[in-house]
Order: C-alpha cells, then structure tokens, then sequence
C-alpha cells in the first residue's frame, strides 16, 4: 500500500523526504557541542496523566520551511510518539518506558534522522521543571520566567522556548528557537484529549 502510493505521488516522496533530510540536520547538530562530541540530553521519566495528543511541528531555518505531524500517548509508564506526512504516511514511532526506548523508521527515513531527539525537545518544552533538572547533564541548566525557558551550557544559551499560549497544563502554541544553529520550531497541538487511567 505504502509502495502503490509513493509510486503515483513522486512529488509527496520528494517532498517527504527534502522535509527529513533537513529535520535530521537539525536534530543532530543541535545535540552536538562545538567539537562534534554529542551532547544529547538525556530523556526524562515517563509522567501521567494518560494523554492522547496531535500536533504540528513547523521547523523554519532562513531559507525553508517544513512540517510534520507528531502524535503523542502518554501516562505514568511509557511514552509512544508517531511522526506522520500530512498525508499520513508513517515516518516513525517511538517507545519509551523509562529504561528502554525502541525507535522504528520508516525507510523513507533518512538514517540520520533520530526520533530520541524530537521527543528529548518536546521534554524540553513541555515536562515539569523540577523533572528536567533531575536528568540535565553537568554543566547545563535550565531557568524559567514568566511564559518562557532558557536551556544553557555553562553560560552559552543554546535554546529558549516561549508559550505563546497560556493553555494549562499544556501550552498549544509554543516557539522553541536554537540560537546557536539558527532554526525555529513551532509546536501548535491541534487536540488534547485525557484518557481514562
């Protein structure tokens, strides 16, 4: 079904897969320090309530532009993120229960492109601040203020993220910008739903 529908929509597998190649980018420069060691950070626990939740994730660098779907359940015990086209083909899935992540990817996936590292910023943007600072490497921290939070190494800020809306406990509208690689992430959830337990 996948292969019928790539063949009569070259023009989506091109676009699909332009769109990852430049996530991919993104995603593992930004884990990186300045001597190309990675400096991923480190996923934080699982965190209730069960929660069903779709959103739109719009990188934008100087030049481009691109989106994706992602769709997030999460409870108490696991994390599982699907990331999909607008035209709903799957690009990949995440599992995460605290110890084991397992990650599967479509082959329309470039291989350098991490799904760990898509759902570490999500964690950035939207877990509970003293969860986060329990799991931030040495030399990186985290300060908040009033409708936003600043990540940095020692004394470089390396990501800010601002809640354009004040939606509790899940801001719908947020802006995540990486100041050292020069890109924007905006994070618009288009449905929030609670779960029964």
């Amino acid at each position: 079904m996948t292969g019928l529908t790539l063949a009569r929509r070259p023009s989506v597998f091109a676009a699909v897969f332009m769109m990852l190649a430049l996530l991919a980018g993104c995603a593992v420069t930004q884990h990186q320090d300045t001597a190309g060691q990675p400096a991923v950070l480190p996923l934080a626990p699982p965190m209730g309530p069960a929660r069903h939740i779709v959103q739109q994730l719009t990188a934008t660098w100087a030049d481009r532009q691109e989106t994706l779907l992602c769709v997030l359940e999460l409870d108490a015990r696991h994390i599982a993120m699907a990331g999909l086209t607008h035209e709903g083909l799957s690009l990949f899935s995440l599992s995460y229960d605290g110890r084991t992540l397992t990650a599967d990817k479509s082959p329309l996936l470039p291989a350098a492109v991490a799904p760990e590292f898509i759902m570490a910023d999500l964690q950035l943007v939207y877990w509970p601040l003293a969860e986060l600072k329990k799991i931030l490497p040495a030399g990186w921290r985290l300060e908040t203020g009033p409708g936003h939070r600043m990540l940095y190494r020692q004394d470089d800020k390396k990501v800010e993220i601002r809640y354009l809306s004040p939606d509790i406990p899940w801001p719908r509208d947020v802006e995540l910008t990486h100041h050292q690689y020069r890109y924007r992430l905006h994070i618009k959830t288009l449905s929030y739903d609670v779960l029964p337990e």
